[in-house]
């Protein structure tokens, strides 16, 4: 499939041709895109002007390198040429397949923020949506997300870069390194969009940021960051928010990878300036190389993410909502179908060393020593992850089907989903919508022909990606059917609905008007072939993760006094942890 899909795209370049130029006048000089034509899209625009690899920042290289970025310099009187895409920002070339499916020509360095813009007319005054890719904070580039089909629709699109792994994340937990680097990028290229898009024919004062996975926790911390006020205004979170687990990770975390690093780069690791002063002169390749032989399972944490930092992010994101010291934008919230459906075999072979294969389904022997392993992964506490484990145990058990491998299976999958991607959001919009409109959707839509996934995964995280930005309506991609094609151009209205206005169904967009969400009624929109609107997903797997799981966590155990009476630790919480869940279910 991908190389057909390499040969339509050498086709697609070679005879349907970009048509024209274009120029804009910045502050820092002439910029000179490309235009191009789409006749035959279902919209009131037919062409697309691209600015792409525009720098919104200096190269963060030599003495930047690990600092705040800085903004560029002026090339006036020259012109630059944005015609094709910047550098990639430094990062594994393990997903360099996928790069290659948008461009042939690609480049790794530091030097890479950049930001790419598409507008449907320079002319106008049209609102804006910024994109921040995901990738775990350590990969990803705006290459992946062509936003000609979606600038249709009536929007300027921007997408932006910045820098990944310990290039943007190195934390030593104090001021030698801070961290948050790529978080500090990301500020910087929404500052460049206040002061320059209306050049570009968009209205710096209607900033829609959106982003998915790692872009869409970071989408939720400018939510909570002091230094993104008045930069946008309103957000798009898909697939994460600042309450996922992966969103952040405690400093000491962040700074144990970065002395592993430095061990690797032969550098100095008990003192920080010397530290950091010597990643500094080495090469970017070896940094990545370096990078990359450090050992690192996913249990809960990143290898590189944001800090609280007391610049970028003054408190953790938990204790700032709670706080109520958050901005009450509009919000919209999504979460795919099977979250999960892509980490259970990679987190039980790679995380947990579990060898079986999970494409044939799972036993419950296997079952029961993943939610094991998970739970004790997770939490600190012997006694607490025994407890926990006995719940995650009889919370996804497939009752009454307790033996079907391919039940027990589909129930790992919603659990690891629940944990890392729904239930947080489900969190955020009980606390979010109680100061400003929330809209939550389910992403539900499985391609027949175009999924790159085995179908027992589902709709897995980030299958919804290419709908966001009309992949299925461009020529290098034949795999898609006019199924597909409507739920792209459902989801692109919605978008450009709600960057308009607020309001995602301003007008009934096929017939469904999404209701706003909120903690009494959890309204959701289920994207499909048919989208309808739907409440309370999954309410008990919800309640588990919100309001249960938190309390296993801080039972206190007092095992000499167990032990006394002749009731062992275990036996005495299971029998709690069981009435407790009987009164949980019956809520339901």
């Amino acid at each position: 499939m991908i190389s057909t899909l390499l040969t339509t795209l050498s086709i697609f370049c070679v005879f349907v041709p970009l048509v024209t130029s274009v120029t804009v006048s910045t502050k820092y000089g002439d910029i000179e895109g490309l235009v191009a034509s789409y006749p035959n899209v279902p919209t009131s625009f037919k062409s697309v002007s691209k600015f792409l690899g525009v720098p919104f920042a200096a190269p963060p290289i030599g003495k930047l390198r690990l600092k705040a970025p800085i903004p560029p310099k002026e090339w006036k009187p020259d012109v630059l040429a944005a015609k094709t895409h910047g550098n990639l920002c430094m990062q594994s070339k393990s997903f360099e397949y996928w790069h290659n499916m948008y461009s042939q020509n690609l480049s790794y360095s530091e030097d890479c923020l950049h930001l790419d813009v598409y507008t449907p007319n320079i002319g106008l005054s049209l609102p804006v949506l910024a994109y921040i890719h995901g990738g775990g904070y350590a990969l990803g580039t705006s290459i992946t997300y062509p936003s000609d089909i979606l600038a249709l629709h009536g929007v300027v699109v921007v997408v932006i870069q910045y820098r990944l792994g310990p290039l943007g994340f190195l934390t030593t937990g104090d001021s030698a390194a801070p961290g948050n680097f790529g978080m500090l990028d990301q500020v910087e290229a929404l500052k460049w969009v206040k002061e320059n898009i209306e050049y570009f024919g968009g209205n710096p004062s209607k900033v829609t940021i959106f982003g998915e996975s790692a872009g869409a926790t970071s989408v939720a911390l400018h939510l909570l960051t002091p230094l993104s006020k008045g930069l946008f205004h309103q957000a798009i979170a898909e697939s994460g928010v600042d309450l996922s687990p992966f969103a952040t990770q405690p400093v000491s975390y962040g700074l144990r990878f970065a002395k592993e690093l430095a061990q690797k780069l032969d550098c100095v690791t008990s003192d920080h300036e010397a530290m950091v002063a010597c990643i500094r002169e080495k090469k970017d390749t070896d940094i990545q190389k370096a990078t990359e032989k450090i050992n690192y399972q996913f249990y809960r944490y990143l290898r590189w993410a944001p800090v609280v930092d007391k610049n970028f992010l003054h408190d953790t994101p938990r204790n700032l909502r709670e706080k109520g010291d958050f901005k009450k934008v509009k919000l919209m919230i999504s979460f795919n179908s099977q979250e999960g459906g892509t980490s259970l075999g990679y987190m039980a072979s790679s995380s947990f060393g579990m060898a079986a294969s999970v494409d044939n389904g799972v036993s419950p022997s296997f079952f029961k020593e993943f939610v094991t392993k998970l739970a004790h992964a997770r939490n600190s506490k012997e006694d607490n992850a025994d407890l926990i484990a006995d719940a995650l145990e009889f919370m996804y058990t497939p009752w009454p089907d307790n033996s079907d491998k391919y039940a027990l299976r589909t129930q790992l999958i919603d659990l690891i989903g629940d944990y890392n991607f729904v239930a947080p959001s489900h969190e955020v919009a009980d606390i979010h919508s109680q100061h400003a409109p929330v809209y939550m959707y389910e992403f539900a839509h499985r391609s027949k022909n175009a999924s790159f996934y085995p179908e027992w995964m589902g709709v897995v995280h980030a299958e919804n990606l290419p709908y966001d930005f009309g992949i299925p309506l461009l020529p290098l991609f034949p795999a898609y059917d006019e199924a597909d094609k409507n739920v792209s151009l459902f989801i692109m209205a919605l978008y450009a609905n709600f960057a308009k206005t607020g309001d995602p169904t301003p007008q009934p967009v096929s017939g469904v008007t999404w209701e706003r969400y909120n903690s009494s009624y959890r309204a959701y929109l289920r994207v499909d072939a048919n989208p309808k609107m739907a409440s309370s997903f999954s309410p008990r797997r919800m309640a588990f993760w919100n309001d249960y799981h938190p309390k296993l966590a801080q039972v206190k155990f007092d095992t000499k006094k167990d032990v006394a009476s002749g009731a062992s630790t275990g036996v005495a919480m299971a029998i709690v942890l069981q009435i407790v869940l009987v009164i949980i279910l019956a809520m339901f």
